[in-house]
C-alpha cells in the first residue's frame, strides 16, 4: 500500500525515485521510512520463523529451549510493533499529501504599443507628448 501510494504521489516507481534523492527533502523522507517499514516487516518474518523452527511439533525440548523460545518471542513481538509504528506514521504522512496537478501554461500580457509600433517605456518623451 504504501509503495503504491508513493508511486501515485510521484508517477514514478520507487527505483526511479530513489535516484537523486537528496536528504531533506520529503522524497528522501518518504523513501527512508518506506525502507524502514520493509525492513521491519522482514524482521517480523525472520522472528516469525525462528520461533516455529523453535517451536515445531517434532522437535524435543531441553531446559535451556525455553529462554530461547522466550527471546524469540519477545524479539517478534518487538518486531511487530516497530513495523506497526513505521507503518502508521507512514501511513498518516501519506495521506496528508497529495499530488499537486500541472500548474497551466501562462501567458504574460503583451505590452501596449504605441503609434510608433514601440512598447511604451521605448518611446522617446516626445513622441509620447503627441
Amino acid at each position: 500500500m504504501a509503495r503504491d501510494r508513493i508511486e501515485s504521489l510521484y508517477g514514478r516507481p520507487i527505483a526511479d525515485l530513489a535516484v537523486g534523492a537528496e536528504p531533506g527533502t520529503m522524497r528522501y523522507a518518504l523513501l527512508n521510512a518506506f525502507d524502514a517499514l520493509q525492513h521491519a516487516d522482514r524482521s517480523v518474518a525472520f522472528y516469525t520463523e525462528q520461533l516455529h523452527r523453535l517451536t515445531a511439533p517434532e522437535r524435543t525440548f531441553e531446559a535451556v529451549d525455553a529462554g530461547h523460545i522466550i527471546d524469540a518471542a519477545r524479539r517478534l513481538a518487538h518486531a511487530v510493533t516497530v513495523r506497526d509504528a513505521h507503518n502508521q506514521v507512514l501511513s498518516d504522512v501519506l495521506q496528508s499529501l497529495h499530488r499537486v496537478p500541472e500548474p497551466a501554461p501562462t501567458t504574460t500580457p503583451a505590452a501596449p504599443e504605441t503609434a510608433v509600433g514601440l512598447p511604451p517605456a521605448l518611446v522617446p518623451p516626445a513622441a509620447r507628448a503627441r
